[in-house]
């Protein structure tokens, strides 16, 4: 009776040490795993601000596009109202190349302070969408190909977006899982 009940008492104890085992190795498997989904997270939240570098590239020809485009118009100095617009469209083809090559003169916190919705996918897509359609008013062969290109791109932008966003709430849910699993 004295032997089972050490051998009971052995048992506990090794099931209990076990448990503890258990619950170290789950700990750091939890904490690992809340290190990678934290991480991924990171990194789609700099997506969803940068886009890939494809877009951007992309963005960066239709800036350059936009604002070659609108200097070509400025020399048309006999319409005051055109010499305008083609000025605004200027500053914006030049706004675009710089945001999307993202230049030491004009860090992305100058961007974030005067024009927050520039920064992300969606804001620049609708951007893109604006000028596009400004350029499309000109009615030319030359700013119907520029104009489309905008938009296209623009399109491109907000689907980018989209994807980023959809990504992003997923990646949400796994990270509430993860912490909820690693609370426990």
């Amino acid at each position: 009776s004295a032997l089972f009940e050490t051998m009971g008492s052995a048992d506990a104890a090794t099931d209990a040490a076990a448990d503890a085992l258990l619950s170290a190795v789950a700990t750091k498997m939890g904490a690992a795993a809340l290190r990678r989904v934290k991480a991924e997270t990171s990194a789609l939240s700099v997506k969803a601000k940068k886009g890939t570098r494809a877009l951007g590239c992309l963005g960066f020809i239709g800036g350059l596009l936009t604002a070659f485009l609108s200097l070509l118009g400025m020399l048309n100095v006999l319409n005051p109202l055109g010499l305008l617009v083609e000025a605004y469209t200027f500053i914006f083809g030049v706004l675009l190349v710089l945001l999307e090559a993202q230049n030491q003169c004009f860090p992305l916190s100058f961007f974030e302070y005067w024009a927050r919705f520039i920064t992300t996918l969606g804001g620049r897509g609708f951007f893109y969408l604006y000028v596009g359609s400004l350029i499309l008013a000109k009615w030319t062969l030359l700013s119907l190909g520029v104009g489309g290109y905008m938009i296209v791109v623009g399109v491109l932008f907000i689907a980018q977006s989209y994807r980023v966003s959809k990504e992003l709430k997923e990646a949400e849910k796994e990270l509430n899982r993860v912490e909820g699993e690693a609370k426990k």
